[in-house]
């Protein structure tokens, strides 16, 4: 990796640098290590991502916030924050956890599932523009693709 091309991703707000710089130190020890760990990461929030759909329209809140929580994991382990902070939401929604008092565009009552599936269907989809984001810039930093 360039100068240049660690400074992009440094400066790209997508990672916390203090988290991805770590994993990168280790490629010393072990060649494409960091890269192999991203490689799997993207595999991971591609399958889980289809998990979450499937239970979206199965309302099933418990295991959103499953999914949440072992995403926000891989996520935050990586220093992919955006990812991270979105799973999180989904994993207190899953919960009926309003944590941040984020407002649907909707007024659905929240006491009624469809208020918590639609919080969480905002935070997968801003999950996956992160992931989109966050994956072309790491395709980047690694020039090649994940």
């Amino acid at each position: 990796m360039s100068q240049e091309q660690k400074e992009k991703l440094e400066n790209s707000g997508l990672v916390e640098w203090s988290v991805f710089s770590e994993l990168v130190a280790m490629d010393e020890d072990e060649e494409e290590f960091s890269k192999g760990l991203c490689q799997t990461f993207v595999n991971q929030f591609k399958d889980t991502a289809q998990e979450i759909d499937d239970n979206l329209k199965e309302k099933n809140l418990e295991k959103l916030s499953s999914l949440g929580h072992y995403l926000k994991g891989s996520a935050a382990a990586l220093g992919l924050k955006s990812i991270s902070s979105q799973c999180e939401r989904i994993q207190n929604y899953g919960h009926r956890v309003n944590f941040d008092n984020y407002k649907p565009e909707n007024s659905i009552d929240e006491d009624k599932d469809e208020f918590w599936i639609s919080l969480i269907q905002d935070a997968v989809d801003k999950a996956k523009s992160g992931f989109k984001e966050s994956k072309a810039a790491l395709d980047e930093y690694f020039e090649d693709e994940l």
